[in-house]
């Protein structure tokens, strides 16, 4: 339980493409409840990252736009909760340098973190450096901001863990400026693929998009993965891709999976798979409208004044980091 002194928190996504239903669950809905809730969030939109593991860059603007739209779509204030671009802040870069010096090379290779995700997208055996170093990158992106806790999902769990070893190794080495961030799980549901591959993705392509019209979602539906059981049940370990369909359809509903597993009771997949399709639409109809009344000049004014409230806050840590590091000098 999140305590009223414990009010700042940060969190974000990579401009690598649309937001899903399985970011919505994992962390969009949880952003706007904390917002609600009168907590102090920050987003940054990590564009460095996307060149950890490729270089088409050529798309990551309008990708920035686009996903700032669908933070609005969904709820996201950016007067109570400043989005902010990642290259747009100097200071990181700096603050990325200083925490480098504090980590050591077995912890970055014990991080499970970065191992799935470079298997996942086929560089596991030619990872760049900037990949291996993410975790510290992401730490600075925290700790520039000194926020009180950090709500992720159990599978990012490591780098936070990692954010808190690095602050506490720098306020021992050079003194109290850091405070360690807690870290808040989310006790949402993973979703799992449309392919019934681990998770949804925007890299593997098996997503409900937010932005997705209403026919998307129902070609996508008709392709997702089922088993050759026929029966509709909810049992997430013997039935995984069934039972996440479930999930996916009281999420739009907010009616329970079991509940819902009755209605299909000697129905077939087709029936299920026609049905889910109905209620996202119903549900994302309005994030929808939404997102289409949010203009690109909107976009970009709510860009500026996030990178510069971020910025002021910035230079104020560096100041305390060079400071406690007798790097301030009277030159």
């Amino acid at each position: 339980m999140i305590q009223l002194k414990e009010k700042r928190y940060l969190t974000g996504d990579r401009p690598t493409g649309p937001l899903h239903l399985g970011h919505y669950v994992g962390s969009l809905k949880n952003r706007v409840d904390l917002q609600n809730d009168g907590c102090e969030g920050f987003i940054i939109i990590a564009d460095y990252q996307v060149v950890t593991d490729r270089f088409e860059t050529d798309d990551v603007e309008v990708n920035i736009y686009e996903l700032v739209k669908d933070y609005i779509s969904v709820g996201i204030d950016p007067k109570k909760t400043p989005i902010f671009v990642q290259s747009q802040i100097p200071e990181l870069a700096e603050l990325t340098m200083v925490l480098s010096m504090l980590v050591t090379v077995p912890q970055l290779e014990r991080n499970p973190t970065v191992k799935e995700e470079a298997k996942a997208m086929g560089v596991a055996k030619k990872m760049s450096a900037g990949m291996f170093v993410y975790p510290v990158s992401q730490a600075a992106d925290i700790l520039l901001l000194k926020p009180d806790f950090v709500p992720v999902g159990e599978d990012q769990a490591p780098h936070i863990e990692l954010t808190r070893d690095v602050a506490n190794r720098f306020n021992k080495t050079f003194g109290e400026v850091f405070p360690i961030p807690k870290i808040v799980l989310s006790e949402n549901p993973r979703l799992l693929g449309l392919d019934g591959n681990q998770k949804m993705s925007k890299s593997r392509g098996n997503a409900i998009n937010l932005s997705d019209d209403a026919k998307t979602v129902e070609k996508k539906l008709k392709k997702a993965v089922t088993d050759s059981k026929g029966k509709v049940a909810y049992d997430p370990k013997g039935q995984p891709e069934v039972s996440n369909l479930l999930t996916m359809m009281a999420i739009a509903t907010g009616r329970s999976e079991k509940d819902l597993a009755k209605d299909f009771k000697g129905k077939g997949y087709g029936v299920l798979k026609a049905e889910v399709a109905d209620a996202l639409n119903a549900f994302l109809d309005p994030i929808r409208k939404k997102r289409a009344k949010v203009t690109d000049a909107e976009v970009k004014k709510i860009l500026k004044d996030g990178n510069k409230k971020v910025r002021e806050i910035a230079k104020k840590t560096m100041e305390d980091v060079r400071k406690a590091m007798k790097f301030k000098y009277s030159i």
